[in-house]
């Protein structure tokens, strides 16, 4: 990135290389290096203007002896390195892990005079979970007699149990009739997976619950096969609440082949928990390397943090719109939505006498609804009027029909304003073609007419008159 102004005489190198090809960051960690004694300083910057670097600030340091440096007139005393951006708590705690690791408060190497706070906590150490699951996939923790024979666990045992259920879905991908089928097919539980218990002393069931309700009732099943974490290690290693249930979701990984892989829903819900009870950024290091760890490629985990964003704003939303005495969140998709069902109704009324056509579906898919308008056109080339009813969910799926305007401030203080185009506008390019044509070689009384009435998705609970 270009400086407007020159760097203080002090610096010698200013490495910003980190940066060059990275989506705009919000904040940096940097490394200063008195490159005439090797004595350093760290620090992190939040970024006046989102993605500008160069924005006037160098550091932070209350050490004068760096200061008079620094600031002062002799030169290519330092190098200046962006080691890393990102968010702001992510580079804070870059800045606090390097300070611990190198002591940076006691270190005489170093002109800091204290170890930086954290940005967040990190919930849970995923080395933890990974140990958990391998100790359990390998056979540690089985439950079996000297022999190697599995010991069921009593079906009464087991109802009595507290159960933890990682998923959102209870049964996302329809399993639990599988597994029923194959313990009728084999007269018993020789063939399903052992049941996982968290704890001796409070015994928690946290995976095997769709084993257990499709056994339930069977004359096949007196008992089941389980494999139990012992207190002793779940105290070795204090092992937290977080990382139980991260140990839940992580026994039925995304790439196992049959399995009933934890479901998205479940996922979006584990970013949203670290946003609202971790205070954890949604495009965190913590939440990416979360989404490695079930198997995502780096283009899935941006596509599932902008969804989980997307998915936690139009959740606030709608909280807003029910807070609002005054206002009511229209749910047109929803197919028992009064809204919905009278629309369809007026649609239908208009309709009757067959010179009006009409169209109401989804705004979120400008080419759906194209076709769906075009098999109507087709279905009455005769119509004289074509009314059509785009709905709108939520404040993303406005944006996608009607576009956007962004504004941002730039360093020179003038703002920058981008705008994107919406797919009503070239919802009516097509729609404009297919009209055209058909009024070619007609009169102007005759010609065929379209309205398009976009459906706001929240409105007043106050109307005036009557509600048409």
């Amino acid at each position: 990135m270009e400086n407007e102004y020159p760097h203080p005489v002090s610096i010698r190198n200013y490495d910003d290389t980190v940066l060059n090809n990275k989506p705009l960051v919000e904040a940096i960690f940097y490394i200063i290096t008195n490159v005439t004694n090797g004595m350093k300083y760290i620090g992190s910057h939040k970024l006046k203007v989102f993605g500008q670097w160069l924005d006037g600030y160098y550091h932070s340091s209350t050490n004068d002896t760096f200061q008079l440096l620094f600031w002062g007139l002799k030169e290519n005393i330092f190098d200046y390195e962006i080691v890393s951006g990102g968010t702001l708590q992510d580079m804070k705690n870059m800045e606090n892990e390097y300070g611990i690791e190198h002591q940076i408060h006691t270190n005489p190497m170093y002109y800091n005079k204290g170890i930086p706070n954290r940005g967040y906590h990190e919930p849970a150490r995923f080395e933890v979970v990974q140990l958990m699951i391998d100790l359990l996939n390998s056979g540690q923790f089985d439950v079996k007699d000297k022999s190697g024979d599995w010991i069921l666990r009593p079906t009464s045992e087991i109802q009595e149990m507290k159960k933890y259920q990682a998923r959102k879905n209870v049964d996302p991908n329809n399993t639990i009739p599988y597994i029923r089928q194959c313990i009728k097919d084999n007269n018993g539980v020789g063939k399903t997976e052992p049941l996982t218990i968290f704890g001796e002393k409070n015994e928690e069931l946290i995976d095997g619950n769709r084993t257990f309700l499709a056994g339930k009732g069977l004359k096949q099943v007196r008992g089941y096969k389980t494999r139990v974490i012992p207190d002793s290690f779940i105290e070795q290693v204090n092992v937290n609440q977080e990382e139980k249930e991260l140990a839940a979701e992580g026994l039925n990984p995304r790439d196992e082949i049959r399995s009933d892989e934890t479901d998205e829903e479940t996922i979006y819900d584990r970013l949203q928990k670290n946003f609202d009870v971790n205070k954890i950024e949604f495009d965190s290091e913590y939440n990416k390397k979360y989404l490695k760890w079930h198997h995502f490629n780096n283009n899935q985990i941006g596509q599932m943090i902008s969804h989980a964003k997307k998915l936690y704003e139009i959740e606030q939303e709608k909280n807003e719109a029910k807070s609002d005495n005054n206002i009511t969140y229209i749910e047109w998709n929803v197919a028992t939505c009064t809204d919905r069902i009278e629309k369809i109704k007026e649609c239908e009324e208009l309709e009757k006498d067959g010179t009006i056509i009409t169209v109401f579906g989804s705004a979120s898919s400008g080419r759906t609804l194209f076709v769906d308008t075009f098999d109507k056109i087709k279905s009455n080339p005769n119509f004289e009027k074509l009314i059509v009813y785009p709905y709108m969910t939520d404040k993303f799926s406005k944006d996608t029909w009607l576009g956007k305007r962004k504004t941002t401030k730039l360093k020179n203080g003038k703002n920058k304003v981008r705008e994107t185009k919406g797919h009503k506008e070239n919802y009516i390019e097509r729609l404009n073609f297919i009209i055209d044509s058909m009024n070619q070689g007609l009169n102007e009384k005759e010609f065929k007419t379209y309205e398009i009435m976009d459906l706001p998705y929240i409105r007043s609970k106050t109307t005036e008159g009557t509600k048409n």
